[in-house]
């Protein structure tokens, strides 16, 4: 048994893999395999693939035919002997010491996940901007060395849904039936991640970007045009799960912002009048009072309600989609006026603070007694060199 089995869906990704496979084997934490499934790529990935496995006895490829990223990661799982199980993209990088931070992690604190940090890169390099996986801002504690099952419950449905900035424990995926990729869905990470974050006992984060997701590959299979009309069967997927780990009543807010947010996400992309009105159908049986802490999403499921036809919809949607950016930058303006309000206040205070400590200064310079001692005072300046 080795310590991490990464597991790695390739399809069509010759571009990439003479980068992102040595980002992996040359991981500081060396107690790993590669199991690679080429995914029935119509390039040559399958030959580069078996290139390194004739050179690293850790890399194993397996062939298959096309079946999807979860029909790859499936067949990964099924072979993976690691203690912990790692996935990753074959067009993205990882830092040299992410494996080896990980699983240090996983032991120290006894974690079923391990979770890290991730931003984004291109041609033109990484982006330090906290894209995934940013628990330091929402989470209040300061210890992440250990986040229990209630400190991140209500977060579950907010985002980071993606495998590749997760180590798992593979006594956690083995113990259920249903730790499996739904097959030919888009999006099926999101229900593996619902399933993984409600079932850990234990789970530790660590404040780093480790993992460095590619933006730029035109031949990712993300096509939100193509695959938005998924998102209803995810969506339905999610909620038999949170009904199934008895988590609906406490999450029912949090499951409706996921639920219209995701529906809005493709609206537009799709440009289909079908998946308008399937999602208006949908939004009539919500209840919209969830929804009142968030304007901009409450405003556009209100949109929604009102237009009954799409081409009407579309471009009330757009000036919406305007309005609510002016409103961004005016209640942006109004903070930075407030902000720097503040600040005029301090440098005020500072500069009056200023003046006084000046005219103590020149007080005591102008002072008899300062006078008097000036004779000393050269005296011990001579002494001391």
């Amino acid at each position: 048994m080795v310590k991490i089995s990464i597991l790695i869906p390739v399809y069509n990704a010759k571009d990439f893999l003479y980068d992102s496979i040595p980002s992996l084997l040359n991981q500081t934490f060396t107690d790993i395999e590669l199991i690679c499934v080429n995914d029935g790529s119509k390039d040559n990935s399958l030959e580069i693939l078996n290139e390194f496995a004739s050179k690293d006895s850790r890399v194993k490829v397996i062939d298959k035919e096309n079946g999807g990223c979860g029909s790859a990661r499936n067949r990964a799982l099924d072979e993976a002997s690691g203690e912990y199980i790692y996935f990753f993209d074959p067009d993205d990088m990882i830092e040299n010491n992410a494996l080896e931070l990980a699983y240090d992690s996983a032991v120290k604190n006894d974690s079923d996940v391990v979770i890290f940090k991730a931003n984004i890169f291109d041609k033109n390099g990484i982006s330090n901007r906290e894209t995934f996986f940013n628990y330091n801002r929402t989470i209040d504690k300061k210890d992440f060395g250990n986040l229990s099952f209630n400190h991140i419950k209500r977060y579950v449905l907010k985002g980071g849904y993606a495998p590749w900035s997760k180590l798992y424990r593979k006594d956690l995926l083995d113990s259920y039936e249903d730790f499996k990729f739904n097959l030919g869905l888009a999006f099926d990470d999101v229900p593996f991640h619902v399933k993984t974050m409600l079932r850990a006992n234990r789970i530790s984060f660590i404040n780093k970007f480790l993992y460095h997701y590619r933006v730029d590959n035109v031949n990712s299979v993300n096509s939100t045009s193509s695959n938005g009309f998924d998102i209803f069967k995810i969506i339905d997927i999610v909620k038999d799960i949170l009904i199934k780990e008895k988590c609906m009543d406490e999450l029912k807010k949090e499951f409706t912002i996921f639920q219209v947010h995701h529906m809005l996400l493709y609206i537009i992309s799709t440009n289909s009048a079908d998946y308008y009105e399937t999602t208006r159908q949908r939004f009539k049986k919500i209840d919209g009072s969830y929804l009142k802490d968030n304007i901009y999403l409450k405003s556009y499921f209100n949109l929604v309600l009102e237009y009954e036809d799409y081409d009407e919809f579309k471009p009330q949607y757009e000036k919406l989609v305007l309005e609510n950016k002016i409103m961004r930058y005016e209640n942006r303006i109004n903070k930075l006026k407030k902000d720097n309000s503040k600040l005029k206040k301090e440098n005020y205070q500072l500069e009056k603070e200023n003046k006084n400590l000046k005219k103590i200064n020149d007080d005591l310079i102008n002072s008899n007694s300062f006078k008097i001692t000036k004779p000393l005072r050269k005296i011990k300046n001579v002494v001391n060199k």
